[in-house]
């Protein structure tokens, strides 16, 4: 039996008076009450030790139903007193806190429930998405800007909110989940969503630019800009487009570096040269752990930017995007790549471990490719090449043909096809 699913139970059943509970229940209670101290105990000072066969269900769910904590989060705390147990922490996977329940009360364990399934629809009161509300907001392993930054927003992306705790935990268009700055998203409902994601969006398509409180560059800035950026199309006003962003402000931003989302769309190119062409016109910026804008990329964040500058979403981290589209083993000669694919770099296997991905780049043709490591450049892999790379030849792995299986694939898709962006 599962005891107390929530922790307020307990302390309802102590603050109601007796006079509200049928005599006949008061059996039943008393044996209630005996347990409230041992939970007590549990939550307090009880033993976190995990016994080996709670360790064992848990690694099984855990690898089974959320096995990359990027996408997934099955974090769950055991406080012990014997048989009972008392579960806290959060998951994503109603499905698997269900199968821990029922794996532990088959073991014997009286559970104490106080695991929270994501989002808290309560505690967010009904505004369970977002919008980047910022140019480049940065997603941080914790609710803290000391905390390690994990990945980077972009203004106007639709986001999933699961938590606040003073900061909000979103889980982005790319399934990555970590935690922003209140700043950095304007909370919205289902319904607010669906507006946004209907209206007409203007799209930045400069590097880096601003939006301006009247249709002049010499009028007072609202906002900076960056590549990817979408806000919403108010109208024409000379060499303006008014604009505004998720939380109602408004602007004005050139037409020189914007552009409708309808006519991008439709002079949208998706083939390898002008995707490298996107790529060379980042040389020189410079690296930027965790980013994924024009204002800094590392390795992984480079190849998502350049990608998402041609409505093409790809997976966050380098070691998520070596296992999309087709894997190809690369041939000494490099004459079985094609320009615009990935090619990846790390530790080989070895009969004593595994391979393991560490750097992403893209081939250009000629035994080149651009990466960003230091900043956005050039290398090569050929020895007579002035821009040989010794260190990633040493280090190359194998490359992954993406373009042809965009919109193929539920990891390479598009704003037109990711749920995120879908118009609803």
């Amino acid at each position: 039996m599962y005891l107390f699913r929530n922790k307020f139970v307990a302390l309802l059943l102590v603050i109601t008076p007796k006079s509200f509970w049928p005599m006949k229940k008061l059996s039943s209670l008393f044996s209630l009450f005996l347990l409230i101290p041992l939970f007590a105990v549990a939550s307090e000072v009880g033993d976190r030790t995990i016994p080996a066969e709670v360790a064992q269900l848990a690694d099984s769910l855990k690898q089974k139903l959320a096995p990359d904590k990027r996408v997934a989060l099955f974090d769950v705390d055991y406080s012990f007193s014997g048989k009972n147990v008392m579960l806290r922490g959060v998951t994503t996977s109603a499905e698997a806190k269900t199968a821990l329940l029922d794996g532990l009360a088959k073991k014997g364990y009286a559970v104490m429930d106080c695991l929270q399934v994501l989002p808290d629809e309560a505690g967010l009161e009904g505004k369970t998405y977002g919008i980047v509300n910022v140019s480049v907001c940065n997603l941080r392993v914790a609710p803290d800007f000391s905390s390690e930054m994990m990945t980077q927003g972009l203004m106007g992306m639709p986001v999933r909110v699961l938590q606040r705790d003073g900061w909000y935990r979103i889980q982005t268009p790319d399934n990555y989940i970590a935690w922003v700055h209140r700043v950095g998203i304007h909370p919205v409902t289902r319904e607010e969503l669906t507006a946004w994601s209907n209206a007409e969006k203007i799209v930045v398509t400069s590097h880096y630019g601003f939006v301006y409180s009247q249709p002049s560059q010499a009028s007072q800035t609202v906002s900076d800009v960056a590549a990817g950026n979408r806000l919403k199309w108010e109208g024409t006003k000379g060499a303006f487009y008014k604009v505004a962003y998720p939380d109602g402000r408004q602007g004005y931003i050139s037409k020189s570096i914007s552009m409708p989302e309808k006519k991008w769309r439709a002079t949208l190119k998706q083939d390898a040269a002008s995707i490298i062409a996107t790529a060379h016109s980042m040389m020189g910026i410079p690296y930027l752990w965790a980013g994924t804008s024009s204002k800094g990329v590392d390795c992984s964040g480079f190849m998502r930017t350049v990608l998402f500058m041609h409505d093409i979403i790809i997976p966050r981290d380098a070691s998520q995007q070596a296992y999309v589209g087709e894997h190809i083993d690369i041939t000494p000669d490099f004459s079985n790549l094609q320009p615009g694919d990935l090619i990846f770099f790390g530790r080989k296997a070895t009969p004593e471990r595994k391979e393991r991905v560490v750097h992403v780049g893209m081939y250009i043709g000629n035994k080149r490719f651009i990466h960003s490591q230091g900043d956005v450049r050039v290398n090569s892999f050929s020895p007579d090449d002035e821009l040989f790379d010794e260190y990633n030849l040493g280090r190359l792995l194998f490359a992954t043909r993406v373009l042809p299986y965009i919109n193929k694939e539920a990891s390479l898709n598009t704003t037109e096809t990711n749920p995120f962006y879908t118009k609803k």
